[in-house]
């Protein structure tokens, strides 16, 4: 099963990672390509992002209508009659409490990236004696801080900036928190080269949720302009 696995989707996507790395310029320097490879990963990923936060939205809005009904049938029905209501409830909203796993689709995606591009970039023989800035060796911890590894210190402030500013759901929140820790403990002593692409891809994200959070705010305040501009000329 693991090799039909690896077979069938893990070397599909290395060879995917392989190929974006290699149409980049030969002349840009290691640590310069890491971040621009991380940035297209990011890009492509982008629509699946979005429209699995969409799913998860609509999801929730499901979930907390159901729970008011099954609350509702709780507190007025006992026993077997209240079973087949809090049935009923769910056949109405065409809602299964299996559902929730769902919501987990993004947290399976980021750990499915997570997993084959450190198991790619853990193999790059191109990051060997490479520098990038401070960084002496790509292959090896940055160590930047007396011994102590910076970049894995300012990618989980980044990834904890970003869930902590634009991650509204406590559930979603706790998730996003613990897998923030778990990158910060896999990622510490990994090589620098490997926690550059992360950190990269923290900012992307950063970003990203900067520019759809700022288009979520400006779009109705642009249609209620519009709105009172054509009031006004009527």
């Amino acid at each position: 099963m693991l090799a039909l696995l690896d077979a069938m989707l893990l070397q599909p996507l290395m060879q995917i990672y392989a190929d974006l790395l290699a149409a980049l310029p030969g002349s840009m320097s290691a640590g310069s390509r890491l971040i621009v490879f991380s940035v297209i990963v990011n890009l492509l990923l982008t629509p699946v992002y979005l429209q699995m936060e969409k799913h998860s939205r609509n999801l929730r809005g499901l979930k907390d209508k159901v729970a008011r009904d099954v609350e509702r049938m709780r507190r007025h029905f006992r026993g077997r009659e209240r079973y087949f209501y809090i049935r009923a409830v769910h056949r109405q909203y065409g809602y299964h409490p299996i559902s929730a796993l769902l919501a987990s689709s993004e947290l399976f995606v980021q750990i499915l990236v997570f997993a084959t591009v450190y198991r790619y970039l853990s193999g790059l023989d191109a990051l060997h004696g490479q520098s990038f800035g401070p960084i002496s060796d790509l292959s090896q911890p940055d160590g930047l801080l007396g011994g102590v590894n910076l970049l894995p210190i300012v990618m989980t402030a980044i990834n904890g900036a970003s869930v902590f500013a634009y991650v509204d759901d406590r559930r979603k929140r706790m998730q996003s928190s613990g897998l923030a820790a778990l990158f910060l403990v896999l990622l510490y002593a990994s090589p620098a080269g490997i926690v550059l692409y992360w950190t990269a891809n923290n900012l992307f994200s950063l970003a990203r949720n900067v520019i759809v959070r700022g288009s979520a705010v400006r779009l109705p305040a642009r249609i209620s302009r519009a709105l009172t501009t054509l009031s006004e000329q009527r």
